[in-house]
């Protein structure tokens, strides 16, 4: 394998699990709960669903969209945590579009790029970093989300990891 089939791999990685798996997990989540649940809090240090759906929203357009894609994009990140009540059905548009967006900004890279100097260099050193960065973070407030969600409606999203990697063609068998 080439260099460039590496970083193609790569890349298609990232995309398939920042644009599909995960917010598919996040979607059915959000589905599973009513917009009281959404916004439920253990206490007042905790995030709820619907703030870390906001987050995860705000560091996608900020870091990809933004960062690596060059879209426009401000960011109020203290909005995401502040919030206390949005319907469902706005969140889930803010989901969809930020999604939407992150789509065009893997349309739009060339895996030559992953080798590039970080557009976030305080915090990494290479586009790839950048993008295996935003993979984390979302993958880490998405499981938050997962275990709220599992610890508000029991027996919901059992299994939520292997069908959503199947359906979605992340998980080779």
């Amino acid at each position: 394998m080439t260099e460039s089939d590496i970083k193609a791999v790569a890349l298609e990685a990232l995309r398939l699990r920042i644009t599909k798996v995960m917010p598919a997990q996040i979607k059915s989540c959000l589905d599973q709960l009513n917009e009281e649940q959404l916004w439920w809090r253990p206490n007042q240090q905790s995030n709820s669903v619907g703030n870390l759906t906001l987050h995860v929203c705000g560091a996608v357009q900020h870091f990809l969209n933004r960062g690596v894609g060059g879209q426009e994009y401000t960011r109020d990140r203290p909005a995401e945590f502040s919030t206390t009540s949005m319907s469902k059905a706005k969140l889930e548009e803010i989901l969809d579009e930020t999604i939407a967006r992150a789509d065009q900004t893997f349309a739009n890279l060339d895996a030559a790029r992953l080798s590039h100097p970080s557009t976030e260099p305080a915090y990494y050193s290479t586009v790839f970093e950048d993008l295996f960065g935003v993979a984390i973070h979302v993958a880490v407030h998405t499981g938050q989300i997962v275990y709220i969600t599992k610890m508000l409606k029991e027996g919901s999203i059992d299994d939520l990891w292997a069908q959503t990697h199947r359906n979605l063609g992340a998980w080779r068998s």
